[in-house]
């Protein structure tokens, strides 16, 4: 629709339409300017900002030995996190999903910035070790954090990180915290060539038939990656009702090697969204990015100009993610009676002219860059004008340079 005004009252849209006319405490003027649902960014490690550029050019296995994680402190994840939340607010990201340590630190970040997030700490550890349980432990603690918090903005998940980082023990426990709490099952599945191969190696099964006899999969599993299936395993995560993030930046970057099949997916219904992966595999936390590469890359790969077109792609990081989270009566769509998770989009910027009505949805595809964004809207105004209104970003950046110096110092001492 165009020239036409949106009423929020009390986080919610009141009414849409040209004949909007009521008494209220504070204007946005949006002439020429493109009015869309908030990005929802359904695969992120929030904290790992703090590693932006450092593992460039580097293979996966490669990139992150457990001497640097070890020397992750909760300063350095709240910091990263809240680093992360400027730049998703910049972009236009208003809902993400997260894994990480130090969650406390995370959560509170989160808070800080107004954006709504599922968070899980990641689950890691081989059988019967002491990391395995600490893992069970800290997730069970950051549990019981977020619902003494009581932020209804912040849901609780649980994390395996992955079949190869996970003993089967851990995984099983996993999914059965998260059935018993109601909650999402968050896990990478399938990222790489090699993990299959590992998988294959150590189980004597690909990856998914191992999860299907270990009875992980089930409806509260939003798997990301899912680069490497064959059609078989594609309809086993239909059959189970598995959701899909699909992180196409960080696998290219990270060269999988292979291409996640989201068409077939789509086709045998399992529900798909996107996600970024994190800073130091993607080193952007741009959704616009991420819609674009996942409509080239599919568009290339499968030698098919129109597969994946702009309405499906933009649909995949909004209204699609949404249902993904389970989440799509409050937001995901610019509708009456959904909560104001709204960005507005400069319009009158070079690389959106000229500008149609036809050709809105192919240019916030195509053309678009997060930082056209111009205003972020996750209930209540968090960015006007290009100006963050609940994060002072001076002090975050101050504070995460100096924490990404000495995590890279300490490690280099060692």
């Amino acid at each position: 629709m165009r020239d036409v005004n949106v009423l929020i009252e009390d986080g919610v849209i009141a009414a849409i339409g040209d004949n909007v006319s009521k008494a209220v405490s504070e204007t946005m003027d949006c002439k020429g300017k493109i009015v869309a649902p908030g990005l929802i960014n359904t695969h992120t490690h929030l904290a790992m900002t703090m590693f932006r550029g450092y593992a460039d050019d580097m293979k996966l296995e490669n990139c992150f030995p457990a001497a640097l994680w070890s020397k992750l402190t909760p300063e350095a994840c709240y910091y990263g996190a809240l680093l992360g939340c400027l730049e998703m607010i910049a972009t236009g990201t208003t809902t993400f999903v997260d894994m990480g340590f130090f969650m406390e630190e995370t959560a509170k970040a989160v808070e800080e910035s107004g954006l709504r997030a599922f968070l899980s700490h990641c689950l890691v550890g081989t059988v019967g070790s002491e990391l395995e349980q600490q893992s069970k432990e800290n997730t069970k603690k950051f549990a019981g954090f977020l619902k003494e918090l009581n932020q209804p903005k912040l849901a609780f998940a649980v994390g395996p990180h992955s079949p190869y980082l996970c003993s089967p023990e851990l995984l099983v426990w996993a999914k059965e915290m998260a059935e018993e709490e109601d909650v999402m099952l968050h896990a990478h599945l399938a990222e790489t060539r090699s993990e299959q191969e590992r998988i294959q190696k150590e189980r004597g099964l690909k990856e998914i038939e191992y999860l299907e006899k270990l009875g992980f999969l089930c409806p509260n599993l939003l798997a990301a990656d899912c680069v490497w299936l064959a059609k078989s395993e594609v309809e086993t995560l239909s059959n189970r009702n598995v959701r899909v993030s699909h992180c196409p930046v960080s696998n290219m970057k990270l060269a999988s090697g292979g291409m996640t099949p989201v068409p077939e997916m789509l086709d045998a219904g399992i529900p798909v969204s996107l996600g970024t992966g994190s800073s130091a595999s993607n080193n952007s936390l741009d959704m616009f990015d991420t819609m674009k590469t996942c409509a080239l890359a599919q568009k290339a790969h499968r030698w098919d100009a129109a597969v994946l077109p702009a309405q499906q792609i933009l649909d995949l990081a909004t209204i699609d993610a949404a249902r993904v989270l389970k989440i799509d009566e409050k937001v995901g769509s610019v509708e009456i009676g959904k909560e104001a998770d709204l960005i507005v989009i400069d319009a009158d910027v070079p690389n959106l002219a000229p500008l149609r009505e036809d050709s809105v949805v192919s240019n916030l595809v195509y053309a678009a860059k997060g930082y056209n964004v111009d205003a972020t809207i996750a209930g209540k105004v968090i960015m006007s004008d290009k100006r963050f209104l609940t994060l002072r970003e001076d002090k975050i950046y101050e504070n995460a340079e100096k924490n990404a110096l000495t995590l890279v110092e300490r490690k280099q001492r060692d």
